[in-house]
């Protein structure tokens, strides 16, 4: 440093050290990757049930904290009382905002269940209730539609409902491939008839579950395995070989990778083989198969060893021995070679 000094010093050339270098890293990190603050949108939704001789009805208000108001009326088909109609109204709203219950009364406890079940469909969702003369929009919206008359002109979103929420029964498509035993055991209890399958089915299922109307598998280091298809396999298997991340592997490394990815079905490692071998890449690509087109079959001489050559050759380097001279004879007809290190070429050596 102090011999740079004095070869600067003539141009008026001043050495400034740098600072510290992690502190300065980190400071220019926070500032270049400070990702923005995003505000979360919020809405706010009016529900209002109302029943009489008439009929029953809901109307529900739908508005962002940027002006967009959505507006929708419900007719109820079957006789309700006013607070399942309160109940609808409100599992009205939280379906219109994601297409998504209360006391003692057990058809109301499953109006609450169904309310918590959709609810927990948002990130974050609160229920307040407003009384009806601060609600008169929505209250609006529930009388139109309790009181509405066949062939009046709708100025607003009106539907529908025919049957209580609480009563809709979700259907679970059990698909017609392997998973469907598997499906039918978990949701209804069904086994084979035959006492020898059921007992070996009833050991496969253990390793299965069902999440969602999904079957998965249980996996012994793994994390659940999404089951899957024929035909959703061959996409996958063909998605994972030949895909925009795949690189043409081979069988056993393509069926682990498959695993790796998540999905599991049980013909996985021969569907693997069949796609490997089918792949022309792979086939115009791939090393080439020396083995002989046929069995190699040994040759009968007649007259073995009739003929020899001989050769000496050296001196090599010595080796271990004081060897460095090499005596090599070879069968002219079968091709059969010998050879024999020497220290010294003599007649007694040969």
């Amino acid at each position: 440093m102090i011999a740079w000094s004095v070869e600067l010093s003539q141009f008026d050339i001043r050495f400034e050290p740098r600072t510290a270098i992690k502190s300065q890293v980190l400071s220019d990190f926070v500032a270049e990757m400070t990702a923005p603050v995003h505000s979360e949108q919020l809405w706010t939704i009016y529900v209002d049930g109302s029943s009489n001789p008439k009929g029953s009805g809901a109307g529900v208000l739908l508005e962002d904290g940027q002006g967009v108001t959505i507006e929708h009326s419900l007719t109820f088909t079957f006789q309700t009382s006013n607070n399942q109609a309160e109940y609808e109204a409100c599992i009205a709203g939280l379906q219109l905002a994601k297409e998504v219950g209360a006391v003692k009364d057990p058809l109301l406890g499953k109006y609450l269940i169904k309310v918590k079940e959709l609810m927990a469909n948002f990130v974050e969702a609160t229920i307040q209730h407003v009384p009806r003369e601060n609600n008169t929009r929505a209250d609006i919206l529930s009388k139109l539609a309790s009181t509405k008359s066949l062939g009046n002109n709708r100025s607003v979103v009106q539907g529908t409902i025919y049957q209580p929420s609480v009563m809709t029964v979700e259907q679970v498509a059990i698909p017609d491939n392997w998973t469907g035993p598997f499906i039918r055991y978990i949701l209804h209890g069904s086994l084979p008839a035959d006492p020898k399958d059921k007992q070996r089915f009833l050991r496969c299922c253990a390793w299965y579950t069902l999440i969602q109307g999904t079957l998965y598998m249980r996996g012994f280091s793994t994390p659940l395995l999404k089951c899957l298809g024929p035909e959703r396999a061959d996409y996958v298997l063909r998605e994972i070989h030949e895909g925009s991340c795949g690189h043409h592997l081979g069988t056993a490394s393509l069926a682990k990778k498959v695993l790796r990815a998540g999905y599991y079905w049980p013909t996985v490692e021969k569907d693997a083989t069949i796609l490997t071998r089918k792949c022309t890449h792979c086939q115009l690509f791939a090393d080439l198969h020396k083995a002989p087109p046929e069995e190699l079959t040994t040759t009968q001489s007649p007259w073995p060893f009739c003929r020899w050559g001989m050769d000496i050759l050296g001196p090599f380097p010595q080796a271990p021995g004081q060897l460095k001279f090499l005596i090599v004879a070879i069968d002219y007809f079968t091709k059969w070679i010998e050879a024999e290190a020497l220290a010294t070429i003599t007649s007694a050596n040969i």
